[in-house]
């Protein structure tokens, strides 16, 4: 199985790549993960790439390409992959065909005024990088993160000004791309203005719609995944204040001493010596 998942920024694409990887056992490939794994690990591509990220230009072909095609020979990509971010542009499209065949391209909708709505509300904390939303994933404390106590703070890139400047120009280059594999009917158009469960469970339903045999599988495998969490006994959780026998020291069973007690009887004092009189 080859998908590729198109939506634009903030369509949660990354969020639904993720779980369709996990539930499906794929590969999960996202273009801006690679690009960072790559300049992290200071390969040849990645120092190449990392020139054009500086300037804020963007990556040249050759080298996105290369990248997708290295990681997928280094990694499990027989079973199957899920490409998140790439191809973007026709000329992308076109190369990666060369070396792999792609069977369904999924592609998230949404309106722009509830992308620009969703972008808005983003914040991001300063120290994990954990992402929230002030409508829909709104953390517990305002403006700290859940995760590690960190300020919450809103990019530059989520005003509303730039959030619109981004969308128009993510339509203007990849809706060629979205042409292209619509005319080599591999395009299925997903709803995104719902819920992440109900965009998981509409992306599912496209997959079976083309493989109808995974349905049951996926199904029997989240089965035995909800069966295996509900054999696990829950944790017991200790009383605050209220120190349990091993941390007085007194075991599963308790002291000597208690046990005597336990009984009914006295703890017995140990007896004296007392040296024998001579005769």
């Amino acid at each position: 199985m080859r998908l590729v998942l198109f939506g634009p920024p903030m369509a949660g694409k990354g969020t639904q790549a993720s779980m369709l990887a996990e539930k499906l056992g794929l590969l999960h490939i996202a273009m801006g993960d690679l690009l960072r794994e790559a300049v992290a690990a200071n390969t040849s591509l990645g120092r190449k790439a990392k020139k054009y990220m500086d300037e804020g230009a963007l990556v040249p072909d050759a080298i996105v390409i290369g990248l997708v095609e290295g990681k997928m020979k280094t990694s499990n990509s027989e079973a199957g992959f899920i490409l998140d971010g790439f191809p973007r542009t026709v000329e992308q499209a076109e190369q990666l065909e060369q070396f792999t065949d792609i069977d369904l391209v999924l592609s998230i909708d949404l309106p722009f005024d509830r992308l620009v709505e969703r972008s808005t509300g983003r914040r991001v904390c300063r120290k994990c990088g954990a992402v929230y939303h002030i409508d829909f994933k709104p953390p517990r404390k305002p403006e700290v993160c859940d995760r590690c106590g960190g300020s919450l703070y809103r990019r530059d890139d989520d005003k509303e000004s730039v959030v619109r400047e981004r969308l128009r120009a993510y339509e203007a280059q990849t809706q060629p791309v979205i042409n292209y594999y619509d005319l080599r009917r591999k395009l299925k158009f997903v709803d995104g203005d719902k819920s992440i469960e109900e965009v998981g469970m509409r992306l599912l339903e496209a997959i079976f719609d083309k493989w109808p045999e995974l349905e049951v599988k996926v199904a029997k495998a989240e089965a035995a995944r909800k069966a295996a969490g509900e054999q696990k006994p829950p944790k017991k959780e200790a009383i605050p204040g209220i120190k349990t026998r091993r941390q007085q020291g007194r075991g599963r069973r308790g002291s000597p001493r208690d046990r005597k007690k336990k009984a009914g009887g006295q703890p017995q004092k140990k007896p004296r010596h007392r040296p024998k009189k001579k005769k």
